[in-house]
């Protein structure tokens, strides 16, 4: 178990990477740079953060359902700790010898996606900022959040597949942008 403190902070910090390479790297390129492909399917940098924000979007309304409970962390459960299906989830999405398709609801858009999809994402981290303030007081295990028929996470699993999930696509956009720069060289 984590304390519930060690965790938010670390989360925050992790968005505050995220956000800050976006501002640094991302919004500093021009179209080409964006829109250019290593591989004809493979994403481009504006497909990896459609993606970001699709899944942002998908999980919005099942964070806010959760907050919706308001179960206030006692002092004995003031920490994070993974469910069993986030524990699996993980494992298995955080892994890269394990890849899976992407599910319709969060497949990126066509070619025609513009810069406004980076601007879109520094919105959304502001927005789970506010979130991550949000739940301080919450008992971060014990809230539930619905996320298929019979599957449930807790809050903490959530915010965490948020932010690494985050960080998975982000890092592909950098590879994305390395094997740019190596064959314009």
């Amino acid at each position: 178990m984590t304390p519930k403190t060690d965790f938010l902070t670390g989360l925050r910090s992790h968005i505050h990477q995220h956000a800050a390479e976006v501002q640094s790297v991302f919004l500093e390129l021009d179209d080409t740079q964006l829109t250019w492909r290593p591989r004809p399917g493979e994403w481009n940098i504006l497909q990896c953060f459609d993606h970001l924000n699709l899944t942002h979007d998908y999980y919005a309304p099942k964070v806010a359902d959760g907050l919706a409970q308001r179960r206030p962390a006692l002092p004995a459960a003031d920490s994070y700790a993974p469910s069993f299906w986030g524990r699996i989830y993980m494992h298995f999405s955080f892994n890269p010898k394990y890849s899976f398709p992407t599910v319709p609801a969060i497949t990126p858009g066509a070619d025609n996606l513009g810069r406004d999809v980076l601007h879109r994402y520094l919105a959304k981290q502001e927005g789970l900022l506010a979130t991550l303030d949000a739940v301080a007081s919450l008992d971060l295990r014990a809230t539930t959040v619905p996320i298929e028929k019979f599957v449930r996470f807790n809050l903490g699993d959530c915010l965490k597949i948020l932010v690494y999930h985050d960080q998975l696509h982000i890092g592909q956009a950098q590879r994305v942008l390395q094997t740019f720069q190596e064959k314009s060289a």
